[in-house]
């Protein structure tokens, strides 16, 4: 990658740091990388193209480092138990963890209208739903004796919907606790 080009995606990260996705501002991002509108043009076509590439690096790291930190915990074990994936699962409830659903939410929101950008995050989700799989293979390989694990609600239930409505019932909605013994539950059912 080029510097001027790394240059202008990581003054766009600034930017949507501390201005918001929907208050990032191609002339600010021009500044901060020190270039020119025309150059930011050049590599990313318009604003929906630097919003498709800014945004998809910062979901795909998100998803990545998720799904890593995730293997590094179940995995550092030769026989898994569903207590163990349930230790191993991330820190949905958070501050930082928070903070992350609302940054996926703004992304997910933004792809609405922005066609790269939904294209990237689709192509993100299924390479890292691949990766899931594969690591779920994986696991139900290493489970102890006598411990059954149902995927689908990897696939079907935690990726894909808790963790974003869960926030938005705020005190309303069940607490971790209760989250943990449902999917413990539903895991082995």
């Amino acid at each position: 990658m080029s510097d001027s080009r790394h240059a202008i995606l990581l003054s766009a990260q600034r930017e949507i740091e501390e201005s918001g996705i929907l208050g990032l501002r191609v002339a600010e991002v021009a500044a901060g990388a020190n270039c020119s509108i025309t150059q930011i043009y050049r590599y990313f076509r318009d604003r929906d193209g630097l919003l498709a590439q800014v945004l998809g690096d910062i979901y795909e790291e998100i998803l990545v480092s998720t799904r890593q930190a995730f293997r590094d915990k179940v995995f550092s074990r030769d026989v898994v138990t569903i207590d163990d994936v349930m230790s191993s699962f991330p820190a949905l409830f958070t501050p930082p963890a928070k903070r992350g659903t609302h940054l996926r939410l703004q992304i997910l929101a933004a792809s609405v209208n922005n066609e790269p950008l939904r294209k990237r995050l689709e192509a993100i989700t299924q390479a890292e739903l691949a990766e899931w799989n594969n690591g779920l293979d994986e696991l139900e390989s290493r489970l102890a004796t006598g411990e059954k694990f149902d995927r689908r609600v990897f696939t079907m239930f935690i990726a894909n919907i808790l963790p974003y409505y869960r926030m938005l019932m705020g005190d309303k909605g069940f607490s971790p606790e209760e989250f943990f013994q449902f999917v413990r539950d539903k895991l082995t059912s």
